[in-house]
């Protein structure tokens, strides 16, 4: 039994279609994944892909409109409060998470308070070493760190409740290339104790640094899924290699995503890279096959 499924999971947003008018806009579609228990799993796309929607499905910070997300077997709605100890997450912006009127303490005590924990300082102990922090940063506060020492705050709490799974979203999008490698041996770590983590990011760096399994989202369409080695050795779909083909620089000054920019989001055509692939055909105007390549998954019509 996989440790999270997702399966033919969608998400769709009311959006304005002129006076008095609304449509739907599918910011997920059909998606279907699984993890397994100890596995880092790179979920890559650009801005607007839908990774970080998918992220918040999985933290129930939003319900699908259609499909179901299990966890261990499990709807994960049909968990109470035991899912916020079985999956934690950590964010792009840490400052944003992090109460400013509280020290490091406080911060970290917080979960364990409400989730009835006992020996809480050892805990918050264990778990700010686990981060790369020292004793002398319980009684900081946030406006008192850098960026990199507010991520691994945020990191430390997420650990507190031994978490099975790990959501970190866009977790080193704003740090420069040293600290982000840090984040993502951090990560590395917590596999090596059997943590699974779901990274998030468009930083294929990043990917082939740290990452298992690789999957590839675009306009809401999980395009390709495998390994690592597969998916960024020899990639299959169209929309996959363009991307690789586009690895952003090293300093997040100068990254940019691929510009791609003249397919609309409201396109008739069921693959979203339709417009854009040069191995397009007919088909793809109505129907978008999944089909298994020596146990990765590719979206595509040309296979």
């Amino acid at each position: 039994m996989s440790l999270l499924s997702l399966e033919r999971v969608s998400k769709a947003y009311k959006v304005s279609a002129g006076l008095f008018r609304t449509k739907s806009f599918f910011a997920l579609q059909n998606v279907n994944l699984r993890m397994e228990r100890g596995e880092l799993l790179a979920l890559v796309g650009e801005s607007g892909s839908g990774k970080t929607t998918l992220g918040k499905l999985i933290l129930r910070l939003e319900k699908p409109t259609e499909g179901r997300v299990l966890f261990e077997g499990k709807d994960i709605w049909s968990y109470r409060r035991e899912y916020t100890r079985l999956v934690s997450a950590v964010f792009q912006d840490p400052s944003s998470s992090l109460n400013p009127r509280m020290t490091v303490r406080e911060i970290l005590e917080e979960p364990l308070r409400v989730h009835g924990v006992k020996n809480r300082e050892e805990k918050i102990l264990f778990a700010l070493r686990e981060a790369g922090l020292g004793e002398e940063f319980l009684e900081r506060r946030p406006l008192q760190l850098s960026g990199g020492q507010k991520q691994r705050v945020a990191i430390a709490r997420a650990m507190l409740l031994d978490p099975k799974l790990l959501v970190a979203d866009e977790p080193t999008a704003s740090l420069d290339a040293s600290l982000r490698r840090d984040i993502l041996d951090l990560f590395l770590k917590m596999k090596a104790k059997g943590v699974s983590v779901l990274l998030i990011t468009h930083d294929v760096r990043s990917v082939q640094y740290c990452a298992d399994r690789v999957a590839v989202l675009y306009r809401g369409r999980l395009l390709e899924w495998g390994t690592k080695e597969q998916v960024l050795k020899n990639p299959l779909h169209p929309y996959t290699r363009y991307l690789i083909q586009n690895v952003p620089a090293e300093h997040p000054s100068q990254r940019k995503s691929p510009e791609i920019t003249d397919t609309p989001f409201y396109s008739e055509a069921v693959c979203p890279f339709y417009h854009l692939c040069q191995e397009r055909r007919e088909e793809c105007l109505s129907q978008l096959r999944e089909v298994y390549i020596d146990g990765r998954l590719v979206s595509c019509n040309i296979y």
